[in-house]
Parts: structure tokens; C-alpha cells; sequence
């Protein structure tokens, strides 16, 4: 059967016309939408809605169903419930009839059960409706947020478990801002500063330092910019004015860019320890004087090589030897060879732990021949359990006692004579008859009243128990071997009165036998606590001589050469304690500085003065040069004239070097804030100008002397009257501690020039943190603005010329496109005529759109109709365009000559009358355009919406930056905040009349 042309015709448009739609799709190839479909990287779907709402799956992409785990033809045509889980299926059917219902997009968050773990995707339906307003389907995606969900857990988790430790920390933890204002502080170092946490926050860290403090703090925070970290010990200030001294751990923090947003500190408290230290270094330079004008011998050497380590002055003039000569030999190379065989038992004895200290009289002999005796005590200085490392020995010059003791043996009356003289006891043993002479001086030293002498059984007992069997030995010794005995010993008299008694015995001998003993008593118990007290004495000086934090050297009043040095001159020197022993003081003073110690040193010969201190520099034998703060003082011997300099040096070497970078980083700031191009104005607290750099005298034509110590800036000419009034309170917000923000000011010079400067102010503070001076700077931008002027003039052209295109081009094309479907549509029957009929209705409603497009564009209405016709205009495209109430008041008296002035007026109420359609949902806005006073009009937009919570994030954007910069190209001001019955409120003020040139 041969078909009709008509029918031909009817299946042609049948084949070539495409199913309906899904939500966004525009009238293409079913093959090309299906290949689309399923190759997004999204779950996309449509679901049929049926009578009653029953919703059934009409189509699902490859990525959907490989999501869900099946295939097309199971799924497609079967109700929607049978695929979801029944814990889900009530929430995602009441949110699909909630898009059926509004007629809108609806959004939301699920979760589901996966076999690799529970997943998180948003789900987004879309309703599409047919030419006679209903809902034919629902167009649906969903999109993945795993990861993002799991990464949002995993950051919350890591955050809490870092605030956990930061608040349990046992040291203290400060961070800074990059305006070097306290940002954070854990409990930790608030109890260390005696602050609460609170009472930090906010604060500058200068506040919690002294002076020389604050001078460091800016070497340190540049170093912490450059992204350096350090480790030091530093000085706070507490909350009672104490200091705190910490060690402190600092590291720099930067943003994911690299560029410096703070830094973090971590400090531990070290105040205990540098007191432990001050008290030490006191008690050191006390035992030292003693040590070293003691009247006695005193020596350290080691208990092993019997090595001298360290002598006093006195021990080297017993000794006949230099301190130099001493440190070279052995404590028993300069002993009579006669004596060695005792010292070395006592000794022996000593490191057993028999003996706690032994005294013995011995001989040092000299290079030519002579002898010296010598009253030795010897002492341990290592703890018992420990091994033997080091003793200490005291030495006294005993010689001439030795000689008497020689005459007083050679009679007897002499020795009488001599005991009375010197209340020394004399006795004498007869070997044979055993009978023991006691001198009437021994008498009285034991308080025997009786002249008879004891016998020697009962003489031993008059000693000390654990001392008895000592004497009854050298008795013994020197009976059977001739051996004298020199011993100091407790004894207790007849009363019981206990005293330390020096017995000496001296063997008589005939024919290689002793025949006779004699000997002396002497009390020696004053002597033995001085020596005692010596010696403890000593052993603390040595001790806080070695670890001393400062240099602490002896020099040679006459020869200025060192005498001794400790370890801590050593290191500040650079040299060995051998060398320095070796130079005198000059050799390690910095040439320049010589002349000024010659000076001083000459002061103190004259007995002007008997110390001195001054900073001075030594030099290292490397060449690098160490600066140390020097304090000298005179020691004198017992008769009064000074034979040494007790010298102490502190490195304040790093010191000296933050001083000269202050200097250094002070004159450059000078030289800058003098030749920069950036305008820096100081006012004092009452607002008076103090300084302006050559930058703003230039910019503004005035002098000097036109400025410095006049009125306040809202006092002045180069200010407008608004502007006096917006700086004036912004410098009251100021002094009451509100931040206030950058801002273009405009600023008139001497010869009415006007120039738009961006401006910024900072407070400075006293110690006692009242306000001190308020320092403006700012940049120049009258330029700026002139070509960003000229780039928003351009703008609205290129934007107008499009909204031409728009209208006459692709606006006549759909005109075009709209009458061929139209055409097409009468052709049609059946589903197709309807399909078509659809399709003319969208191309209407997007010719509509293209033309408000245009129209926005391209407002030709600021032009046609002027200011107030535009805004008229405006109110009634809200009206029609987006069906929300919109009302327009306008002064018929405003008259605006300015074109672009004009333009920028609209363009402001437009974007903000966008903004609150775009976020805020109002059922009413309301515009207008008033005077306010003779010389200033004011423009409102006001709406009922949601405010600015729901839209703060956009008070940062584009939108809002380009109404404030329209604001100011027209000496402007903008502000925006919330109504107190809902809303948002748009106000512009800009001058009017006279004032708008």
C-alpha cells in the first residue's frame, strides 16, 4: 500500500523528534545523551513519577549502576523502595515528594553500607515539569563525599589529640601572631608567668619583657620571618614584676603558602638555677681571696701521681719554685728522699679508708742542697666508696721551730726557758730506769698538779684511745730504730678536757742504741680548726673556683702576668690554662682597648681606686675578637699592700652584637621612614601631629613647621568636613583599644589637589601600657584609582556592548528559532505536537532571560531616563522578573550632571538589590535615593530577608568590593549591616550640590 506525503512527513518528525528531557538536558540525539550520561564521573538518574507520587526508575547511567551493583534491566520500570535500604527509604522518599511539592532542587546527605566500608554521597533531585505544570519526573545525581567525610574525621581527631597534650604539657607554650601579638599561651606557661590564660590573649610580647628584652625581642622575630629556629635562654617579666628566666625552643609558623603568620615557643623555667649560679660565682670570688692570701701552704694534687694541679702563693715560696715549676713536678720529686718511705705509708693508709687525714713533719729539699721543714696535713677529697682522684695538702713552714727544737735539746734549762716562752711542754725518757721528766709547762698542759711526771704507761693513756696505739708505736720506733716522731693527736687531760696536743720525740743514741728520748707537747687545738676551716674553705673555693659561669683569673700586681685562671676564662679566651699562665694581661686585651687598662691600672697604683669595671674586648688566637664585661679588684697580703688583681669577665659578646644590630636596624629604619615613598604621620595621645615624613610633606605641599605640633587632623585643611568627622571618631575607637582597619581616605593638599590615600594606624604603648603615640601610615593611590577608573569606565562599555549582542543578535536568533517551532508545532499531533509546544515555551522564557540579560548589561535606562527613572525601573524589573514587592522612593530634586556618577549610583543599588534576591529570599525590598542636609545624599536598599548570617562568608567577595570601590570613586562611603526586624541594610552617602566636584 502506497503512503500518503502526509503520513511520510508525520513519521519523519516523529523519528527526528527526541524524547523529553531529564533536568538539564537540552533537545539533543537520545544515542548522544545516553553516551553522555554515561561517561560523567557522577551517578546520575531519573525516576517517573506515577499517580499518588509512586516513584519507579526511568533511566540510570553506567556509573550509577555500577554503584549499586546491578544492571538496566533490573532496575529500570521497578518502584524506587525495592532498592533502598528500609533504614533510608522513608528519608529519601519524603525528601523526592518535598521536590515534587516545591517544584525545586533538594539537596541532602546519605550514608550507605558498602563492602569496603560505609560510603557518604549528596543527593540532588531535580523536578521536571510538562507544558501543563506537572511533574513528570524527577532528574537525580549523586556524588561521592567519602574521602571528604573521612578526612573531615581524621582532621577533628588529629586537632583534639594536639590539644590534649598542648593543655597537659609540663612546659610552658606561647604563640604569637604575625603582628607579634599573643595568640596563645597553655596553662603551663600562664602559671609560669602568674597570668591567667586570658589575660595574655591579645596581648604584645613586648609587654611581658624589660627594656633590654624588648631590644632582642626584634632581632629575634626577624630570624623567626626568615623562617630560623633558636634555642636561648631569655628574661620575662611576670605579672609581680619578677623575672622569669626560661629556656626557650622557638620555630617560626607559616601557612600553606610559606608566608610567616607567627611562632610558637616552648619554655622551660630556668630562674632556680641561674640564682643556684649567681650565689656560687659570689661564694667562688670569696673562698678565692682566701685561698690565695692564705697565710699557710695550700695544694691540690692528684691522689694517684701525686701531680700538683694547683697551688696558692704560699706553697710555691715554701717550696722555693714558681707556680709554673709546681705544676711541672711531683708532690714527692721535691721531698727529702729520708721522708718518702712515710708519706708514702700515710698515704697508703688514706686511700684504705684507715685514716680520714694525716699530719706529718717533712722536709722539702732544694735544688741547691737546702732544707725546708714543713708541718704537712693531708686530707681526702673524694667520697668514701669512691675511687681516689684527688687530696688536698696544707703546708706550713716549720723550719725555724725545727732549729729551736735542735737548741732545746742541747740543754735543758734552755728548754725550760724556751716552753715557758712559748708554752711548749718539754719531756724527756730515760731508756734504762725508764723514768719520764716532765717540763713544768707539759704539767700544766695535761693539768697534773703534782711536779712528778707520769709514767710512761700512764703518759700513753692521756691520749685518746684510738690514738694510743699511734704514740705507742713511734715510742717503740724511736727506742729500737732511732726514728723520731713529729704527730698531732687528741688527747685528754687529768679533768677530762679534751685538746689537740703536737708530740714530737727525738732519739739520744750511743753507740747504735738509744739511750735517752726527748721531746715536746705543744696545744694545738686553735691550729687545728683554722686548719680544719681551711681546708673546708678550700675545698668550696676550688670547687666554685672550676664551675664558675664566669672568667675568673689572678694576675701579678707587678708583672700583670696570670697567676691562675678557671676553666670559664680559658673557653672566653680560646686558650689552654697552660697558656694563659705563660702572657700577661695585655696579651690577650684588643689593641685599642690597652690604653684605657694602662689608664685604669695607673689609678689604682696611685691608690685612687681599688677596683675597677669596664667592657672591654680580648682577642682569640684565631683573630676573632670576644667583648667581656671586666670587674678588677685589688688583694692585698697581711701587711697591706696589694701584690695581686683579682680579675672576673662575663661574654657579653652576643650581647654587644644585638646592641650594634639594634643600632644598625635603628638608623636604617630611620633612613627608610625618611626616603620611602610611604606616607608615616605620628600624633601624640591628644591627636596632635608630632613627625610626618618627606613623603607626606610632599604629597600634601605643606612645610614642616605647617604641621608639626598644630591641631589634630580633624582640625586641620587637608580634610573634607566628613572626613573629619570619620577620623575623629575612628581615632576615639582607637585610644578606647577597638582594631581598626585599613581604609581610603581622601586628602587635600595645599593646593586643593585631592589625593585617595589607603590608610592604616597602630597604638603604641608606655611599659605601664597607656596609650604613647599613634602611628599612621599609608600609601598613595590617587593613580591607582585614576586607572582603575578608567578600567571600570571600560568595563561598563565592553559589558554594554555585550548586552547589545545579547539583544540584537542572539536575542533575534531565538526570536527566529521561537516562530520556526511555533510553525512546526501546527504541523504536529499527539505527543509530538505537545513535545513541541514545550520546546516553544522554553525558548520563550530563555529570550526572556537573554533580554533581562541584556538589559542588566547594558543599562541604557541611567542614560534615557536619568538617576531616577533607572532606579524606578530597577524596582519594577524585581517586581516582574523575580515576584518580590519592590518599592522605590525617589527626590524628584536630585539632580546628578555626572554621567559615570550616575552609573556608579545604579550599579551599586543593583548589586545590592541582587545580593539580597541571591541569599537573603525577602518578600520586600524597598529602594531610595534622599537628601540628606544641603551638601550630602543618601542612597537605601532595604530588605526583609535573612540578614547577613546566612551570607557573612560574603561580605569578603567581589560583589561587596566593587560597590565599596564605586562608593569611593564618588567620595562615598558604604555601609552594610543587619535590620532589628530582619534584613539587610545597604546605605550609601555621598555628597551632593556644591560638594560633588
Amino acid at each position: 500500500m502506497k503512503k500518503s506525503p502526509k503520513t511520510a512527513a508525520r513519521r519523519k518528525a516523529r523519528a527526528a523528534s527526541p524524547p523529553l528531557p531529564q533536568a538539564g538536558e537540552s533537545a539533543a540525539h537520545p544515542a548522544q545523551l545516553a553516551q553522555f550520561y554515561n561517561h560523567v564521573d557522577a551517578a546520575l538518574f531519573s525516576l517517573l513519577v506515577g499517580p499518588g507520587q509512586q516513584l519507579t526508575f526511568h533511566f540510570a547511567n553506567r556509573r550509577f549502576l555500577t554503584a549499586a551493583g546491578l544492571r538496566s534491566s533490573q532496575i529500570l520500570g521497578r518502584p524506587v523502595e525495592q532498592f533502598i535500604p528500609p533504614s533510608s527509604c522513608a528519608r529519601v522518599l519524603r525528601h523526592c515528594r518535598k521536590a515534587i511539592r516545591s517544584r525545586q532542587t533538594v539537596r541532602w546527605d546519605e550514608s550507605y553500607a558498602h563492602p569496603s566500608g560505609i560510603k557518604y554521597g549528596k543527593i540532588s533531585v531535580t523536578p521536571i515539569i510538562d507544558a501543563r505544570g506537572r511533574v513528570t519526573h524527577l532528574s537525580g545525581s549523586i556524588n561521592d563525599i567519602t574521602k571528604r567525610r573521612n578526612s573531615e574525621l581524621a582532621l577533628h581527631e588529629s586537632e583534639e589529640l594536639y590539644r590534649r597534650i598542648v593543655q597537659t604539657a609540663e612546659e610552658g607554650i606561647w604563640t604569637i601572631d604575625a603582628s607579634s601579638l599573643t595568640d596563645y599561651v597553655n596553662p603551663k606557661m600562664a602559671k609560669m608567668m602568674g597570668y591567667k590564660a586570658e589575660e595574655m590573649i591579645g596581648r604584645p610580647i613586648s609587654d611581658f619583657l624589660d627594656d633590654e628584652g624588648k631590644s632582642l625581642l626584634t632581632t629575634h622575630i626577624k630570624n623567626r620571618k626568615k623562617g630560623i629556629s633558636a634555642q636561648f635562654e631569655f628574661k620575662y617579666i611576670r605579672k609581680d614584676g619578677t623575672p622569669l628566666w626560661a629556656f626557650v625552643s622557638t620555630n617560626p609558623i607559616t601557612n600553606n603558602k610559606g608566608v610567616y603568620v607567627g611562632a610558637m615557643a616552648l619554655l622551660t623555667d630556668t630562674s632556680a638555677r641561674r640564682a643556684a649560679e649567681a650565689a656560687m660565682q659570689e661564694s667562688n670570688a670569696q673562698f678565692r681571696a682566701i685561698f690565695e692570701q692564705a697565710a699557710v701552704g695550700v695544694a691540690l694534687i692528684d691522689s694517684n701521681t701525686c701531680r700538683f694541679l694547683n697551688v696558692n702563693q704560699r706553697a710555691c715560696d715554701i717550696a722555693r719554685l714558681t707556680r709554673r715549676q709546681m705544676m711541672a713536678t711531683t708532690f714527692m720529686h721535691i721531698a727529702h728522699p729520708d721522708d718518702a718511705q712515710a708519706n708514702q705509708e700515710q698515704m697508703e693508709k688514706l686511700k684504705a679508708g684507715k685514716i680520714q687525714t694525716f699530719t706529718m713533719e717533712k722536709r722539702h729539699l732544694h735544688a741547691d742542697g737546702s732544707i725546708t721543714w714543713i708541718d704537712l696535713t693531708v686530707s681526702p677529697m673524694w667520697k668514701k666508696g669512691e675511687p681516689p682522684s684527688r687530696h688536698i695538702a696544707i703546708m706550713q713552714d716549720i723550719t725555724e721551730r725545727k732549729l729551736v727544737e735542735q737548741s732545746l735539746a742541747r740543754t735543758t734549762q734552755m728548754l725550760e726557758r724556751t716552753g715557758e716562752m712559748a708554752k711548749i711542754g718539754g719531756w724527756e725518757l730515760d731508756i734504762a730506769s725508764k723514768n719520764l721528766f716532765w717540763s713544768l709547762e707539759t704539767c700544766r698542759l695535761f693539768e697534773i698538779e703534782s711536779k712528778t711526771a707520769p709514767s710512761l704507761k700512764q703518759a700513753i693513756q692521756f691520749y685518746a684511745p684510738k690514738e694510743q696505739p699511734v704514740i705507742r708505736a713511734a715510742v717503740q720506733a724511736a727506742i729500737e730504730h732511732g726514728t723520731a716522731y713529729d704527730l698531732e693527736l687528741p688527747v685528754l687531760t687529768s679533768k677530762g678536757r679534751r685538746f689537740w696536743a703536737r708530740t714530737q720525740g727525738f732519739a739520744i743514741r750511743k753507740n747504735g742504741k738509744t739511750v735517752k728520748l726527748i721531746g715536746t707537747f705543744q696545744d694545738i687545738t686553735e691550729h687545728k680548726q683554722a686548719e680544719q676551716a681551711l681546708i673546708e674553705s678550700e675545698v668550696r673555693f676550688r670547687t666554685v673556683f672550676e664551675q664558675a659561669v664566669v672568667g675568673v683569673g689572678l694576675v701579678d700586681f707587678t708583672t700583670g702576668r696570670f697567676v691562675d685562671v678557671n676553666r670559664r676564662f680559658c673557653t672566653i679566651t680560646g686558650r689552654s690554662r697552660k697558656e694563659m699562665l705563660k702572657i700577661a694581661f695585655d696579651a690577650i686585651t684588643h689593641p685599642d682597648d690597652r690604653a684605657r687598662n694602662h689608664h685604669l691600672h695607673k689609678q689604682l697604683k696611685a691608690a685612687k681606686s681599688s677596683e675597677f669595671q669596664v667592657e672591654q674586648r680580648y682577642v682569640r688566637p684565631d683573630g676573632t675578637v670576644v667583648w667581656v664585661n671586666l670587674n678588677a679588684s685589688l688583694l692585698s697580703t697581711m701587711s697591706g699592700r696589694p701584690n695581686q688583681l683579682l680579675v672576673m669577665v662575663e661574654d657579653i659578646t652576643s650581647r654587644k652584637l644585638a646592641e650594634a644590630n639594634y643600632r644598625r636596624e635603628l638608623g636604617f629604619n630611620e633612613i627608610l621612614a625618611s626616603h620611602t615613598s610611604a606616607i608615616i604621620i605620628m600624633l601624640d595621645r591628644h591627636g596632635h601631629l608630632i613627625h610626618a615624613n618627606e613623603a607626606t610633606l610632599q604629597m600634601l605641599g605643606y612645610k614642616r613647621k605647617d604641621l608639626i605640633g598644630k591641631p589634630p587632623p580633624w582640625k586641620s585643611d587637608f580634610m573634607d568636613h566628613a572626613e573629619k568627622l570619620r577620623s575623629q571618631k575612628r581615632f576615639k575607637e582607637m585610644l578606647a583599644g577597638k582594631n581598626i582597619a585599613s581604609r581610603e581616605v581622601t586628602l587635600i593638599g595645599k593646593d586643593r589637589k585631592r589625593h585617595v590615600v589607603a590608610l592604616s594606624s597602630i597604638i603604641t604603648r608606655t611599659p605601664e601600657g597607656a596609650v604613647d603615640r599613634i602611628i599612621v601610615t599609608g600609601t598613595d593611590l590617587t593613580e591607582r584609582n585614576r586607572l582603575q577608573k578608567e578600567i571600570l569606565k571600560i568595563s561598563e562599555q565592553e559589558q554594554a556592548r555585550i548586552g547589545h549582542n545579547l539583544h540584537d543578535g542572539v536575542g533575534q536568533t531565538m526570536t527566529g528559532v521561537a516562530s520556526l517551532i511555533e510553525a512546526l508545532e501546527f504541523e504536529l499531533t499527539g505527543d509530538q505536537r505537545q513535545s513541541a509546544a514545550r520546546i516553544h515555551h522554553l525558548i520563550q522564557e530563555a529570550i526572556q532571560e537573554v533580554r533581562r540579560m541584556s538589559h542588566s548589561l547594558s543599562p541604557a535606562s541611567v542614560k534615557n531616563r536619568g538617576l531616577g527613572g533607572a532606579l524606578h525601573l530597577l524596582a519594577e524589573t524585581i517586581r516582574t522578573n523575580h515576584r518580590t514587592a519592590c518599592t522605590c522612593e525617589v527626590n524628584a530634586d536630585i539632580k546628578i550632571e555626572d554621567s559615570e556618577k550616575e552609573t556608579h549610583i545604579y550599579r551599586i543599588a543593583q548589586e545590592a538589590a541582587n545580593n539580597a534576591l541571591r541569599h537573603g529570599h525577602p518578600s520586600r525590598i524597598k529602594l531610595s535615593l534622599q537628601l540628606l542636609g544641603e551638601h550630602e545624599a543618601v542612597l537605601k536598599i532595604e530588605d526583609n530577608g535573612s540578614g547577613l548570617g546566612k551570607r557573612a562568608h560574603e561580605h569578603t567577595g567581589i560583589g561587596l568590593r566593587v560597590m565599596d570601590y564605586r562608593a569611593n570613586l564618588i567620595d562615598g562611603s558604604l555601609t552594610i549591616k543587619s535590620r532589628a526586624r530582619g534584613g539587610v541594610s545597604v546605605v550609601c552617602r555621598f555628597p551632593y550640590g556644591d560638594r560633588q566636584s
